[in-house]
């Protein structure tokens, strides 16, 4: 029996006889395991720190447009990543409610400052006069309370969304399907030094099966198929439990629906809806606008109702990026979008 057929022949890797240097191999491959682990761990607070940078202003509204143009720019480098183009977009009109919330709170601040001011400086005569102390509408102050908390919530999963779903984006890009899918599970190694807003609520670095579901449809060519699995991460995984669990949250959102949908004169309901361009709101015959429902009773908190306006607005997305007109409108926003930091 020749040396060749007595290795084949044996099934023990640490056979002596057969494998003569199987403690150096072993050595060999265990340091090679460990140089790669530590580099996916390397690559992972890397990136994840670049996010932070990316979130790091204390404006929420300034976050936001920073944020906005992040997901337009990895739609530009990287046109596979037609989610990011989306997100993009709907992150654009969380900016438009955070500024319509930021709008209702300056006013509500606005009348009890001038009412504080009155009342620190007037004499007590002055004081119990019906008709001398400045304006300080119920309704306003209430709406002034209820925008506070949109602005805290909308600000919080905006940001979080970001932490967690850009750095996914550009270590796919960087190394691939392989590679990506095997540094995952290490993402979560760095728990203790990120900053993670859901602290709490969601465990930082969990291995969804969405995400690596949707990378490997969009490694695959299946762009949608990607898209509806990242969007259902976004939205189920993260936004959930992060901001459409909250009661008051929820009681806020509802009750604009129903005063938006039955034309109640609140002064502050606003329609719920995703316009595919670089603007809040955009009038003309060609706008690509996307409503949640026109329904008083419809729920953006319900998981099944959301991902269907989600979805919509994808399908939609999609169609304008492969009509050979309108797709140039759709490039152009993101453009401008990716630029306006």
């Amino acid at each position: 029996m020749t040396y060749q057929t007595l290795r084949e022949k044996c099934d023990n890797p640490r056979c002596p006889v057969c494998y003569p240097n199987w403690k150096e191999e072993e050595e060999a491959a265990r340091r090679r395991a460990e140089e790669d682990k530590q580099s996916c761990i390397t690559c992972w607070r890397n990136l994840q720190k670049e996010a932070e940078k990316i979130a790091s202003i204390p404006d929420p509204i300034a976050r936001n447009r920073r944020i906005n143009a992040a997901y337009a720019q990895l739609w530009w480098d990287e046109r596979r990543f037609q989610w990011a183009g989306l997100a993009a977009f709907a992150s654009k009109q969380v900016g438009c409610g955070l500024l319509n919330a930021a709008e209702m709170i300056k006013k509500s601040n606005r009348q009890r400052d001038a009412y504080q001011r009155w009342d620190q400086n007037v004499s007590a005569l002055e004081r119990v006069s019906p008709y001398g102390s400045p304006r300080m509408p119920m309704p306003d102050q209430v709406m002034g309370e209820g925008a506070t908390k949109v602005y805290q919530m909308l600000a919080m999963g905006n940001t979080a969304l970001f932490l967690e779903i850009w750095p996914l984006h550009k270590f796919y890009e960087a190394f691939g399907l392989e590679r990506f899918k095997r540094c995952l599970p290490l993402r979560k190694t760095i728990s203790a030094e990120v900053n993670w807003p859901l602290q709490g609520k969601i465990g930082f670095g969990l291995e969804w099966r969405e995400v690596t579901d949707g990378f490997s449809a969009i490694d695959r060519g299946d762009i949608n198929e990607g898209v509806r699995l990242l969007a259902r991460h976004e939205q189920l995984n993260i936004l959930q439990p992060a901001i459409y669990s909250d009661p008051m949250f929820v009681t806020l959102m509802r009750g604009n629906q129903f005063a938006w949908a039955l034309n109640i004169p609140t002064g502050s309901a606003q329609q719920v809806q995703l316009t595919l361009a670089n603007k809040c709101t955009v009038t003309g015959g060609n706008v690509e606008q996307v409503a949640f429902s026109a329904q008083p009773l419809a729920n953006l908190a319900d998981p099944v109702q959301r991902m269907k306006f989600v979805m919509d607005a994808a399908g939609r997305f999609d169609q304008l990026l492969h009509n050979s007109l309108q797709k140039y409108d759709v490039e152009n926003s993101l453009y401008l979008i990716a630029h306006m930091r």
